[in-house]
C-alpha cells in the first residue's frame, strides 16, 4: 500500500508531500490543479519512461519518492525483491527516482 508520495521540482511543482491512509483516496480539483502531475510522478517512480522535460524550470533535477507498506507482500513481489537482495526494513519499501 502506498503510504506517502514526495515530489520535488517535478513539472510545475516546487515541493509536495502527500500521505495516504487505508481506504479509497480520490484526487479531485479544477483543471490545472496538478492532479495529472501527481499521477505522472507516481508513474515515474514506478518505472514509467519519463523525459527531462518534467524537471521544473530553473531546477537541475526532479525527485520523486514513494513509501510503501508491505505488511503481507505478494509472493511474486517478495521473490523479485529477494532476487535483488532487497529486504524491506520494518515492512517498508522506499522507491526513489531522480530525473536530470
Amino acid at each position: 500500500m502506498l503510504i506517502e508520495l514526495g515530489i520535488r521540482n517535478f513539472a510545475i511543482m516546487d515541493e509536495l508531500r502527500i500521505s495516504f491512509d487505508r481506504g479509497l483516496t480520490a484526487l479531485t480539483g479544477e483543471t490545472g490543479a496538478g492532479k495529472s502531475i501527481i499521477i505522472d510522478a507516481l508513474g515515474a517512480v514506478l518505472g514509467d519512461r519519463i523525459g527531462a522535460d518534467v524537471v521544473r524550470t530553473g531546477a537541475t533535477a526532479a525527485h520523486v519518492e514513494a513509501v510503501f507498506a508491505l505488511d503481507d507482500p505478494p509472493v511474486a513481489l517478495a521473490e523479485v525483491l529477494s532476487t535483488f537482495g532487497i529486504e524491506p526494513d520494518d515492512g517498508t519499501l522506499i522507491l526513489a527516482r531522480q530525473i536530470k
